[in-house]
């Protein structure tokens, strides 16, 4: 918060600088007209000293600004108070209320208002007013030949003064409250962001631990297949128990990334060939859904390697054969599942091919979306898509979900070519 402050101040400085250079080189100027067009006497051995020293002040002060100094609130207020008075005393020596340019004192009550506290900005307007009064106490004859005491224009000039009273105390209250107004709503955004914050750290922690659990279900699955086929006495009981120990490692490994944060891999270069890994998460998936048919084609690129580890890749291609298994059992279709890995512009292509109802209309183009899902409730969280989507993105791969003709979709995994 101090440093917020302290920005605060220097912008607030700032300002005071440049409406300080603005408004004393503006009565600078103003002294000669008032001399030769207005007809003011301009006492001025005690004018320029006056315009000169808040300059000087103001050359000093840009230079504490430039080595970064950042003034106290009371010093500012201090220096705005200094002005009125300089402003007060360059105006009586140049015509005194009868000086059209005393509306340069509303200036300063009007910055005080936009920038400093209420309390403090209602003593600067009051000092202003009390120095516009104090401008009658001289001499009509001293400062204007033609300027009669008492008469028609005396009395403009009070009115002058009773309507920059009027005008110091509305701008003061108003700008106060516009000013308190702002500062309130800046907090109230300020802790919005914080929760937004603190919301987005749980909403990652959450999906974190969706992804994980939707990647730990296939490997889960296949060893309660193993495990109740053991103990169901069937033969080969040390392949199947192989086979499990093989999945809990994986288990293990998925554990582990999550430790890690997830992402891409490190050594993803270090990755098996993508036709081995496809192989791998097919056989994989195989032993969870033995019932299943998937066809597996390859076209070309199988010996390529992408950038992600074969782990991803086989966590990639079982979640999308777990959505083709619950797309094709939805339509009550052929539980027929096809794979094909090719290539494609220095890219290989991994497509999986259902044969489900299809991608609805109302959702092309949004599959991949968070918390988006077809499946009923209980039976998926809409991670999986949005999941692959961005571990793809970080290995600057692409997924694409499209229509299959007759019937089905069709998802492609664009993966990028290690060292490509």
């Amino acid at each position: 918060m101090s440093s917020l402050a302290e920005d605060a101040r220097r912008i607030l400085l700032r300002w005071l600088i440049g409406l300080r250079w603005a408004v004393f080189l503006l009565l600078a100027g103003t002294l000669t007209l008032g001399a030769l067009a207005l007809g003011f006497h301009v006492q001025w051995a005690i004018a320029l000293p006056l315009v000169a020293l808040p300059l000087a002040l103001n050359a000093w002060m840009q230079r504490g600004l430039r080595l970064g100094r950042a003034p106290s609130a009371d010093a500012l207020a201090v220096g705005v108070a200094l002005d009125l008075v300089a402003i007060g005393g360059i105006l009586a020596a140049s015509g005194g209320a009868a000086n059209p340019f005393s509306v340069v004192f509303v200036v300063h009550v009007a910055l005080a208002a936009s920038l400093l506290p209420a309390r403090t900005t209602f003593a600067l307007a009051g000092l202003a007013v009390l120095l516009f009064a104090a401008l009658f106490a001289v001499p009509s004859g001293g400062c204007c030949a033609n300027h009669p005491e008492g008469g028609p224009f005396s009395a403009h000039l009070y009115g002058m003064w009773l309507a920059f009273v009027i005008a110091a105390g509305m701008v003061a209250y108003f700008l106060s409250r516009v000013r308190g107004a702002l500062t309130s709503r800046e907090q109230e955004i300020a802790e919005l962001r914080q929760q937004a914050e603190a919301t987005a750290r749980f909403a990652s922690l959450g999906t974190l631990a969706a992804g994980t659990a939707h990647e730990l279900a296939t490997p889960l699955g296949t060893i309660a297949v193993l495990g109740g086929e053991i103990a169901s006495g069937a033969p080969d009981a040390e392949a199947q128990g192989a086979a499990i120990l093989a999945q809990v490692s994986r288990c293990r490994d998925i554990l582990t990334k999550m430790q890690g944060g997830g992402g891409v891999r490190e050594k993803a270069s270090a990755s098996a060939p993508i036709g081995v890994s496809v192989r791998a998460a097919i056989a994989t998936w195989r032993n969870a859904h033995p019932e299943v048919q998937v066809d597996l084609a390859v076209r070309a690129g199988a010996e390529a390697k992408v950038m992600l580890s074969t782990e991803d890749v086989e966590a990639t291609v079982c979640t999308l054969l777990d959505n083709a298994l619950h797309a094709t059992r939805a339509a009550k279709g052929a539980e027929v599942i096809e794979v094909e890995i090719t290539a494609d512009a220095g890219a290989v292509l991994v497509r999986v091919d259902d044969r489900g109802t299809g991608v609805a209309p109302h959702l092309e183009g949004r599959l991949g979306e968070p918390f988006l899902t077809t499946k009923e409730p209980g039976e998926g969280m809409g991670l999986g898509l949005y999941l692959i989507r961005t571990l793809l993105a970080q290995a600057g791969g692409q997924l694409e979900v499209a229509r299959r003709a007759p019937q089905g979709t069709r998802i492609t995994l664009r993966l990028a070519q290690a060292g490509a």
